[in-house]
């Protein structure tokens, strides 16, 4: 017989509202190592060398899979000849390259990165809409309540903690449950926060299809199958049943998505 130990249904926001102090603290944060930040990245690529074997041999091979063998573009350009042009352009990129991240950082008017501090200043705003609309619409933070993410993966370990982090728009039905094996709950906390954030965005930047949600819902379920104990919950499925474990992104009939979780073990 099935015993459910506790069941989810966690919405994620259209929009994320961030906090008030956020953008001034990224902003202020990122300016404050601005000089340790261009120092790190000249003793990491010193020179010509050591970008072409970092930064543009890697880029040119991640870039030549997309180039299907025969193609022959609108300018009759070979798939051998825009890999070729590809990789001369990205490794002859160096100094331009180099140049431009230099002047961005260097002391203008006797502030030290200048230029950068002032991008930085301008694109605060910018970013506050970016992360609203993205990562913090799973993530959630201490100010404004958590967010999908936390909750779960603390219900996940049995942190009782995430039993007041549901929101009024969530259902809970049981107290968090640890499903990890012995000395592995840490890990599976921070396994599970990740792999949300990511499946959810990747949910999100699909139209929130049917095959994206099963998608990563089956990587939900292999993830938690890999870090379960089998003592303590049933394995995980791809698709809700009523007698099943499962981490699913839904979709309800109003069009909002959730994450729809069940923890329970036959005996």
């Amino acid at each position: 017989m099935f015993t459910k130990k506790f069941e989810l249904k966690l919405y994620v926001p259209e929009n994320a509202e961030v906090s008030g102090d956020m953008p001034d603290r990224w902003a202020r944060n990122l300016k404050a190592a601005a000089e340790e930040m261009n120092d790190r990245r000249q003793a990491k690529i010193p020179d010509d060398a050591t970008f072409i074997l970092k930064m543009a041999t890697p880029a040119n091979q991640g870039y030549n899979p997309f180039v299907p063998p025969g193609f022959i573009s609108k300018s009759d350009r070979s798939a051998d000849g825009i890999k070729g042009t590809h990789a001369r352009n990205i490794t002859t990129a160096f100094n331009r390259w180099n140049d431009k991240i230099n002047a961005a950082f260097a002391t203008k008017d006797g502030v030290v990165a200048k230029e950068f501090k002032e991008r930085v200043d301008g694109s605060k705003d910018r970013w506050a809409l970016q992360i609203g609309a993205k990562a913090l619409r799973f993530t959630g933070d201490k100010i404004r309540g958590r967010g999908v993410a936390p909750i779960a993966s603390f219900y996940l370990v049995g942190d009782n903690r995430a039993s007041g982090w549901t929101r009024e728009s969530d259902l809970a039905d049981g107290a968090p449950y640890n499903i990890a094996r012995n000395r592995q709950r840490v890990a599976l906390k921070a396994a599970v926060q990740q792999r949300l954030i990511q499946g959810g965005l990747m949910v999100v930047n699909q139209g929130l299809s049917a095959d994206a949600m099963l998608a990563e819902n089956t990587v939900n379920a292999d993830l938690l199958n890999s870090m379960r104990d089998p003592a303590k919950c049933d394995a995980f499925v791809a698709a809700p049943a009523a007698d099943k474990c499962f981490c699913s992104w839904q979709q309800d009939g109003s069009g909002l998505l959730y994450l729809w979780i069940q923890v329970g073990l036959t005996v």
